[in-house]
């Protein structure tokens, strides 16, 4: 059987649940657009006015940082062997709050990517911003991030239709997400941090999302039985049956 979306397990809870849902995009947006606010401005001295673009283009950058890391977080605890051990948030909670966190990363990618274009002070402008490494800032962090936002676009497409178009192929693509995340955070982590208090924040977020990570692939090999096991003894106890006795 192949995976359905997202958005179709959303559409089957009717207009009640896409109110919800709007309203948990609307709440993650505020959330992080203000986080990343607070982290430029923590790392940044006061500038005046004509830096505005500037300001708006790492705080939205920094929002949609957040956002993501959250997002691939909650994706793979979605699917993490240890879910069942602490169930305390539903999984229908889960998918709404991954979908809403997917929502909000393009939206905030979308205004980070159109504020540092218009910047003339960047070194970016629209073709650095849609051509890998046609930026005069740091052109390979940002090239990085360019790819990146290709990658999401591709992710977040296949995710909200699903198994309705692309049938089998929806899951190894979603698998991008987890390259896609690392390509952002070379990006943030080169093209976006000047400061130590980023560094550290870019190396804490993402020492996290490659332990869950590799914790969820050890876990899942820890309970998932090999070929060659019998778990249930069944080949064993066939074999020691009267030969009548086998069916």
């Amino acid at each position: 059987m192949t995976a359905p979306g997202w958005a179709g397990r959303l559409r089957a809870g009717g207009s009640d649940r896409h109110g919800r849902l709007v309203l948990l995009v609307l709440g993650v947006l505020v959330a992080t657009m203000g986080a990343g606010y607070l982290a430029v401005r923590l790392t940044m001295p006061l500038v005046h006015d004509r830096y505005f673009l500037w300001i708006a283009g790492r705080t939205l950058g920094m929002a949609a940082y957040g956002a993501m890391v959250l997002m691939v977080l909650v994706g793979l605890w979605m699917r993490h062997p240890w879910r069942r051990r602490w169930a305390v948030v539903h999984p229908e909670a889960l998918l709404r709050l991954h979908a809403a966190l997917g929502a909000s990363v393009v939206v905030l990618v979308a205004g980070h990517v159109t504020s540092l274009a218009l910047d003339r002070y960047a070194g970016v402008g629209w073709a650095g911003a849609l051509v890998p490494g046609a930026a005069l800032y740091r052109p390979w962090p940002v090239a990085a991030g360019v790819c990146a936002a290709y990658g999401l676009l591709l992710v977040a497409a296949t995710a909200g239709i699903g198994g309705c178009l692309v049938g089998r192929a929806w899951r190894p693509i979603h698998l991008l997400a987890l390259p896609v995340f690392a390509a952002v955070w070379c990006h943030g982590l080169l093209a976006g941090s000047d400061g130590m208090r980023l560094r550290v924040l870019y190396a804490a977020t993402g020492v996290l999302v490659v332990a869950l990570a590799v914790s969820r692939v050890l876990a899942g090999a820890a309970v998932r039985p090999t070929a060659t096991e019998d778990p249930t003894g069944s080949r064993e106890n066939a074999a020691r049956a009267p030969r009548g006795a086998r069916s």
